[in-house]
């Protein structure tokens, strides 16, 4: 080869190599995935009032939970009551449904990304934002759950209504919620 292909062949790789290292700059480094849940303290302190929460639920151990382990880690952090919680799920790769235990129908392995935007699809809450909805979640409409999905990361806010809300105002105050402290618990939580 001449001098001047040797030129561009090393122009092309040098421009590819800044593309790529920016690529992962703008990805966080290369990776999306959390691989760490928080603890309840940390969750509790995003929380308005700093309610007192206890474990739930916490699938961080190294045996299979039906069959979703090591692709599925969470932790649930509640009230004494259970009516305040946050649930924080971590998705890796898998072909594991969590809704259902079985393989996917496709039968192929999904990334966590994947499978968190999944997940957070089946809810029946109002979208705010294509990874953040909200809405009440039983009859009554007596709670306001926030889900937020990012990366491989599922995060679910749940606090009660006000006594005597009406119903068509729990709903305006349970987006006020998603907007103002879901940004606060997901920060904790992540």
């Amino acid at each position: 080869m001449s001098a001047k292909t040797w030129g561009i062949v090393g122009a092309v790789v040098v421009l590819a190599a800044a593309g790529t290292t920016t690529a992962l700059l703008l990805r966080g480094g290369g990776t999306s995935d959390y691989t760490s849940l928080p603890t309840c303290d940390k969750l509790a302190a995003a929380v308005q009032g700093k309610p007192a929460f206890h474990v739930g639920q916490n699938v961080t151990h190294a045996e299979p939970f039906h069959g979703l382990d090591p692709a599925y880690s969470n932790i649930r952090c509640e009230t004494a009551d259970g009516a305040t919680f946050v649930e924080v799920d971590l998705y890796q790769k898998s072909n594991m449904d969590p809704l259902t235990t079985n393989q996917y129908p496709d039968k192929q392995v999904h990334d966590g990304e994947w499978r968190a935007r999944d997940i957070f699809g089946h809810s029946q809450l109002t979208t705010l934002t294509p990874d953040i909805a909200y809405g009440s979640l039983d009859f009554a409409a007596s709670t306001c759950t926030v889900e937020q999905v990012k990366h491989n990361a599922e995060v679910m806010l749940t606090v009660p209504m006000a006594k005597g809300t009406a119903p068509g105002a729990s709903a305006a105050v349970c987006k006020q919620i998603a907007e103002q402290q879901m940004p606060k618990v997901m920060g904790a939580a992540l």
